[in-house]
């Protein structure tokens, strides 16, 4: 994996913009450049704000439409109404970090690192 991110730009007409590659890109291509072993990072053009984990989260839902669920409907409930407690466990994201690695040894350091650097934690 490459130390930096891939630098991905999203303007107001929603459209993705890979500085990198310098053209326009969907998410079915960043889903690529993601199992290619590439970080991203997403920023909105108006705001400035760093819009990775909302992207990354498209990405899935996306995955999610087109074939056998991965993460299914109770998961993704109960994760909704953790995210929504008042008293979150801050350990949380953690525990999830490594049950994924576990699951997918082969991509772990990659998506550690990810969140080490970003302060985002990947699902």
């Amino acid at each position: 994996m490459s130390t930096e991110p891939r630098l991905i730009r999203k303007y107001v007409n929603r459209r993705l913009y890979d500085t990198t590659e310098s053209r326009y890109v969907n998410l079915e291509d960043l889903r690529r450049v993601i199992n290619a072993g590439v970080s991203i990072r997403v920023i909105d053009q108006a705001s400035n704000r760093d819009i990775t984990t909302t992207v990354l989260l498209q990405i899935i839902g996306e995955a999610e439409k087109s074939g056998a669920p991965l993460l299914g409907t109770d998961f993704l409930a109960a994760l909704i109404r953790l995210a929504d407690r008042g008293d979150r466990d801050p350990g949380l994201a953690g525990r999830l970090q490594a049950a994924l690695a576990s699951a997918t040894p082969a991509d772990s350091q990659g998506v550690t690192r990810y969140t080490l650097e970003n302060g985002h934690p990947v699902l």
